[in-house]
C-alpha cells in the first residue's frame, strides 16, 4: 500500500521566528474551501539571518548568528503548534556563515563565510566549506574571497563536483573528493551545470547509439578583455571539454592493488562556442532535459543609447545540431517583430526561462518577455528558437510556469503594479474564473449553488492588492503564492494565495493570520519542495504530484448567465462596497461583471452604478460614461499602467495540434488585436478597404507630382545650360552601353541596371532635341 501523499506546506520566516503551515485543498474556485488547520508549527523561535530548504523538502536549515546553522526535520512535522528547543548547531563553528545552498539532491551543504585570519600554521582552513547534509560532517574546504557559492557546483545526480579556480575548473568524485579531470579555459570567470535532467519520453535509444548517462554538459564564460569579445563554450564531461582539458581514470590492469596507476586521457574539442561582443554578465538557463541552454547576456551601458538599463541579448545553445548531431550549435533567438511597436530596432530582453517539465510531448519550449513596456510575452520552439505563440502586450516582467508546465502566470512585479494574467498553455487561452455566489441561510456545498463564469480576457487580468515581492507556484501546480515582505516593503506584509485560475483564496480559509506579520515582520515565505519520486516512479513521472487539468464545476452547481449574472454580481459589488465603508477587508470580487451580451451602448444592465469592463467603455452615453470611459484620473492611470485590454489578451491563436509552444504544426504566429471601437467585422473590413484605397490614391498623387516637378526641373536646366545637360546624357548613355555589353556576356543584371536600360530611348530623344 502506497504511503499517503504529503500535503502542501509553506514556510514563513519572520523577525520573531520560523513557522510551518499546511495548506488545505483550495485549488478549485467552484468548490468550497476546506477548513484550515488551526495555526501552524513553530520550527524556531528567535531572530534568524537566513534559511534554506532541502530540494526534496525533508529538512529546513535555519541560521541564527548567535547559535549557528540549525537543522529542522520536516518529514515528521504535524500541524500541532510546537516550539523548537534546539540550541546546539547542526554544523560546528557555523555562526559566521553568511551564504549557504544545497546540492541538487540534498546530500551536501555548501557554505561561505568571510575569510578568517591565518592560524599558527599559516592556514585559514578555507572559508568555502562542503558539509554532509545527513550528519553535518565537514567534507572539504576551499578558499574564496568573493562572496559567492557558484564556484562549486554538483552534477544533477551528485556524482561529480566542479570547482572553478584560476584558468581551470577542477573535477572531483563527490564520494571521496579525488580529482577525476580538469577543464582548461584561459580567463574563465564562471561556469554553469544543470541541476535537473529529466528523461525525454519521445526519445527511443537505438542499438549502438551513444549513451549520455554518465556525461554531463556545462557552459563556461570568459569575459572580453583588450578588445577581444567575451566567449561562452558548451562542453561535455568527460569527452568534449576542449583540447587542453583532460579526464582521469584508474588503470585497473595493474598487477598489484597498491600500484594502480592514474591515467590522464585527453579530451576532444568542445561541442560549440559563441562569441559575445556585448556581454559583461551571462545568466544561463538550462532546459529540464539538460540538452540545451539559454544565454541571457547583459551590459551595464547600452552603446546605442536606447536603454538606461543597458543592453540585453538572448542566445540558444544546443548539445546536438539538427543537421550534424555529433556537434552542438549556437544561435540568436529570433524575437517576434511585434516585440517593438515599429517592428524594428534593438529589442530588450526582460526575462526568459524554460517550461520546467521534461515529460511533455514533443520539444520543450521556452518563454520570453521582450520589448519595452508594455512588453510582449511569447513562447518559442526549443530547437529552432522560432516564436510559436504570442500572449500579447502588457506591463509584465515575469513569466512563472507551474512545475508541470500546464499553467503560466505573466506578472508585473517589482516596480510594476503587480498585474497578473493566468494562462492554460495546453489550451492557449486565459483561464476562465468562476465566482460562487453565497446565499443567506444556505451552505455552499448544497445543491443548486449558483455561480458565474468570467471569460473575457480584459476582465481576467487581476492586480495584487499589495506590492508583490515574492511569487511562486506550489509543487502541485494548483495554487500560486504572492507575498509582500521586509525589507523590500516595510508596510502591509503578508501572503496571498491565488488558485490556478487567478481567484483569491479567502483569508478565512488560510491557516495563518496576515495581521500577525504587519506592518514589517515577514521576511520571506515559500512553498516546501515536493519529495523526489522513487526510482520506479521517476521513469514514468518526473514530478511527485500528478498533473491535473482545470477542475470542472460540481454537477450540482448551477451557472447563472445573462441578466441574472449581471444582477447577482452587482448585488455582490454593493455588499463589498458596504464592507469597505465599514473598514472591512477587500474581497476577491473587485466589481460587478457585465457579460458581453449585456454590453450595449445604451446601458449595462445593472443601473448607473454597475461596473462596465474596459472593452465596453465608450466615451459618451451608456452605463460606463463618466465613470469607466477613461475620464477619471483613476481610469487614465489604469489604462497607462495596464495598456489596452485588447492588446493584452485578444490574441489570435491559430489551430494547432498539441499544447501551445510544443513541437506541433502551427499556422502563423498570433498577433495582438487592435481596439475595434465596437464595430462589426463587416464594418471593420469596409473601413480597412477605404483606408487602403485612400492611401493608394494619395501615394499615386504624390508620385505624379514628383514626376511633374522632375520634368519641370529638367526643362529648366536644359534651357539654362544645354551643353552641360548633353554631357550628362552622353555619360548615362555610355553607362547603358556598358550594361548592354554585360548582359550580352551573360551577366545577370540587378534592378537598378534594368531600370536604367528602360530610359535609353527617352534620353536619346532628349539629346536630339538639344540640337548640339
Amino acid at each position: 500500500m502506497s504511503s499517503p501523499q504529503r500535503p502542501i506546506q509553506l514556510l514563513f520566516r519572520s523577525k520573531e521566528g520560523v513557522e510551518l503551515y499546511t495548506l488545505a485543498d483550495t485549488s478549485s474556485s467552484a468548490a468550497p474551501s476546506s477548513k484550515p488547520s488551526q495555526g501552524g508549527q513553530t520550527l524556531y523561535a528567535g531572530k534568524t539571518t537566513f534559511h534554506l530548504l532541502s530540494p526534496n523538502g525533508s529538512a529546513a536549515f535555519i541560521h541564527d548568528a548567535s547559535v549557528g546553522l540549525i537543522k529542522c526535520d520536516l518529514s515528521s512535522t504535524t500541524t500541532t503548534s510546537a516550539t523548537s528547543t534546539t540550541t546546539s548547531p547542526f554544523l560546528q563553528n557555523s555562526k559566521a556563515i553568511q551564504l549557504a545552498k544545497c546540492s541538487p539532491r540534498g546530500s551536501y551543504l555548501l557554505t561561505w563565510e568571510r575569510p578568517s585570519k591565518l592560524d599558527d600554521n599559516n592556514n585559514n582552513n578555507g572559508n568555502l566549506k562542503v558539509w554532509s547534509a545527513a550528519n553535518g560532517a565537514l567534507l572539504q574546504s576551499f578558499s574564496c574571497k568573493k562572496a559567492t557559492l557558484e564556484t562549486v557546483q554538483w552534477t544533477h545526480d551528485e556524482q561529480c563536483v566542479f570547482h572553478c579556480v584560476t584558468n581551470e575548473i577542477h573535477i572531483y568524485a563527490a564520494n571521496d573528493w579525488k580529482r577525476v579531470g580538469k577543464v582548461r579555459s584561459q580567463g574563465v570567470a564562471s561556469f554553469s551545470l544543470p541541476i535537473n535532467k529529466g528523461i525525454d519520453p519521445n526519445a527511443a535509444v537505438k542499438s549502438g547509439e551513444e549513451t549520455t548517462k554518465n556525461k554531463y554538459l556545462l557552459t563556461t564564460f570568459v569575459p572580453g578583455i583588450k578588445g577581444k569579445p567575451a566567449r561562452v563554450d558548451m562542453l561535455r564531461y568527460p569527452d568534449r571539454m576542449g583540447r587542453d582539458s583532460s579526464s582521469t581514470v584508474v588503470d585497473n590492469d595493474s598487477s598489484s592493488s597498491d600500484d594502480k596507476t592514474v591515467v590522464n586521457i585527453a579530451s576532444g574539442q568542445g561541442l560549440t562556442s559563441k562569441s559575445l561582443f556585448n556581454a559583461e554578465e551571462v545568466n544561463v538557463k538550462w532546459s529540464p532535459r539538460a540538452d540545451a541552454a539559454l544565454l541571457l547576456t547583459q551590459t551595464a551601458v547600452d552603446n546605442t543609447g536606447q536603454s538606461y538599463y543597458g543592453s540585453t541579448h538572448l542566445f540558444l545553445l544546443l548539445e546536438k545540431d539538427v543537421k550534424n548531431p555529433t556537434v552542438g550549435s549556437a544561435m540568436v533567438v529570433p524575437l517576434p517583430k511585434e516585440a517593438t511597436k515599429d517592428g524594428s530596432g534593438t529589442v530588450p530582453i526582460v526575462s526568459a526561462d524554460w517550461i520546467p517539465n521534461p515529460s511533455i510531448t514533443g520539444v520543450v519550449p521556452f518563454g520570453v518577455i521582450s520589448g519595452r513596456m508594455p512588453a510582449l510575452a511569447s513562447l518559442h520552439h526549443g530547437i529552432t528558437g522560432e516564436p510559436t505563440f504570442l500572449f500579447g502586450r502588457a506591463h509584465r516582467n515575469t513569466m512563472d510556469v507551474s512545475p508541470h508546465g500546464r499553467f503560466i502566470v505573466c506578472g508585473g512585479y517589482g516596480n510594476l503594479a503587480g498585474g497578473m494574467d493566468f494562462w492554460d498553455r495546453n489550451k492557449g487561452k486565459m483561464i476562465p474564473r468562476r465566482i460562487v455566489l453565497k446565499e443567506e441561510g444556505k451552505k455552499a456545498e448544497e445543491d443548486n449553488t449558483k455561480y458565474v463564469t468570467i471569460k473575457e480576457a480584459a476582465d481576467l487580468s487581476i492586480t495584487s492588492s499589495s506590492p508583490v515581492v515574492g511569487h511562486q507556484w506550489s509543487p502541485d501546480s494548483r495554487t500560486y503564492l504572492v507575498s509582500t515582505t521586509s525589507p523590500r516593503m516595510n508596510v502591509d506584509n503578508g501572503v496571498q494565495i491565488h488558485r490556478y485560475d487567478g481567484s483569491v483564496v479567502e483569508e478565512s480559509a488560510l491557516p495563518w493570520d496576515n495581521a500577525k506579520y504587519r506592518p514589517d515582520k515577514l521576511l520571506s515565505a515559500e512553498y516546501v519542495p515536493a519529495p523526489f519520486p522513487s526510482e520506479e516512479e521517476e521513469k514514468k513521472e518526473f514530478h511527485y504530484y500528478p498533473d491535473r487539468p482545470q477542475s470542472p464545476p460540481p454537477r450540482r452547481f448551477k451557472e447563472l448567465k445573462g441578466d441574472a449574472a449581471v444582477a447577482a454580481l452587482n448585488k455582490l459589488r454593493g455588499a463589498q462596497a458596504n464592507a469597505q465603508a465599514k473598514g472591512g477587508v477587500k474581497t476577491a470580487v473587485a466589481s460587478a461583471y457585465v457579460p458581453p451580451a449585456a454590453r450595449k451602448a445604451g446601458g449595462g444592465g445593472g443601473g448607473g452604478g454597475a461596473y462596465v469592463p474596459p472593452g465596453a467603455r465608450r466615451g459618451a452615453g451608456g452605463a460606463g460614461a463618466g465613470r469607466g470611459g477613461g475620464s477619471t484620473l483613476a481610469e487614465r492611470m489604469r489604462q497607462e499602467r495596464e495598456g489596452s485590454a485588447a492588446t493584452v489578451a485578444a490574441v489570435k491563436v491559430t489551430k494547432r495540434n498539441g499544447p501551445v509552444g510544443a513541437a506541433s504544426v502551427m499556422g502563423p504566429v498570433g498577433a495582438s488585436a487592435a481596439d475595434d471601437g465596437g464595430k462589426s467585422k463587416s464594418a471593420l473590413r469596409r473601413e480597412k478597404q477605404r483606408l487602403a484605397k485612400e492611401k493608394a490614391e494619395k501615394e499615386a498623387a504624390e508620385e505624379e507630382k514628383r514626376k511633374q516637378e522632375e520634368e519641370a526641373a529638367r526643362v529648366s536646366a536644359n534651357k539654362a545650360d544645354p551643353e552641360k545637360r548633353a554631357k550628362k546624357i552622353r555619360k548615362v548613355l555610355k553607362q547603358i552601353d556598358d550594361i548592354k555589353s554585360k548582359a550580352a556576356s551573360g551577366t545577370e543584371l540587378n534592378d537598378d541596371q534594368k531600370k536604367k536600360l528602360t530610359t535609353e530611348d527617352e534620353l536619346r530623344k532628349e539629346l536630339a532635341s538639344l540640337n548640339l
